[in-house]
């Protein structure tokens, strides 16, 4: 008995959670064409697990003859946020016409409110024709009316056009006026200095000195960066592709060279030490990583060709590299 009456009184309570959707429709009465708002409104509460709407899907027609052409969205508002956080409104406006005169049914549309189906109000929408005046007579179409040019109509509508354009003219006749009357400068050229190849790379030998690679440990990187050198110098000396050749190839290259037979040995025992170095992880003893520096000098200064006026290096730091 106690379980009857629990549910007898709990059923009611549950319902007021899916209230009636209501559907307003502002004004009842158009003429054909034109646009009226239809708004439906749906109430609910999320406390106690409650808070799901399910709104019916709205295409572009509604039944009856009503077009809808344009949909506002659902938007979703807290009527008393303070006093009554669970309680929701949602919302959606439908701008809808019709061109069809009569009386057309918006049937009312189904919502699913936490879990019951519940249906809006009916409404009514009255849509008038155009009232014609019988007692008059049937006039003809009216030709076009042709206005006739005025200059100052013109200015008024295309006045910006006008003092861009003024503007722009001025500035192209001021620009050619000072570019004219503005007295060219002879710019004189002062030709850089040619530095000799060979100072060149005597000098990139003594910045690699002064890094004292190979006294922190770099072996490797010291005797790459002198055999680099070194090829960079004989491609620009000798035209032979060092950088792209493995040392016997180089070696083998410059047979067909200019450089003479004692240089070329000269050249394999740097290059050669330099791989076991650098391939097979060769630490090299102090004496050994000195003698590869002067021997690389010592295979520039007598590989380098003479020039006129040219003076020996002393092992100073020249300023191009």
């Amino acid at each position: 008995m106690r379980s009857t009456v629990f549910i007898f009184f709990m059923v009611p309570a549950l319902r007021l959670w899916a209230q009636q959707p209501v559907a307003e429709l502002e004004p009842t009465t158009i003429r054909i064409g034109e646009q009226v708002s239809l708004k439906y409104t749906v109430a609910y509460r999320m406390d106690q697990g409650g808070g799901n709407v399910v709104w019916p899907v709205i295409g572009d027609t509604l039944p009856q003859r009503i077009e809808v052409v344009r949909d506002s969205g659902i938007d979703t508002i807290m009527p008393d946020k303070e006093n009554d956080p669970y309680s929701f409104i949602q919302t959606r406006t439908l701008t809808v016409t019709s061109f069809d005169s009569g009386y057309w049914a918006v049937e009312p549309l189904r919502f699913v409110v936490n879990g019951d189906t519940v249906e809006s109000n009916a409404l009514v929408l009255t849509v008038n024709t155009v009232e014609v005046d019988t007692a008059q007579a049937i006039r003809d179409i009216k030709g076009i009316y042709e206005v006739p040019f005025s200059l100052m109509d013109w200015l008024k509508e295309n006045w910006p056009w006008v003092a861009g354009g003024v503007a722009g003219i001025a500035g192209v006749v001021l620009a050619l006026v000072f570019l004219l009357r503005r007295k060219p400068k002879t710019a004189i050229a002062i030709p850089e200095p040619v530095v000799p190849l060979h100072v060149r790379v005597l000098s990139g030998l003594d910045d690699i000195e002064g890094k004292r690679l190979w006294q922190q440990g770099l072996h490797k990187q010291y005797h790459s960066e002198v055999t680099d050198l070194l090829r960079g110098y004989i491609e620009e000396r000798f035209g032979a592709p060092a950088l792209e050749k493995t040392t016997d190839e180089l070696l083998q290259e410059l047979k067909l060279s200019s450089m003479r037979h004692e240089h070329r040995e000269q050249l394999g025992n740097i290059l050669r030490l330099a791989d076991f170095v650098k391939f097979a992880k060769l630490t090299p003893a102090p004496a050994e990583n000195e003698q590869l520096m002067m021997a690389a000098r010592r295979f520039v200064q007598e590989t380098t060709s003479p020039e006129p006026g040219a003076t020996p290096h002393t092992n100073a730091p020249a300023h191009a590299h």
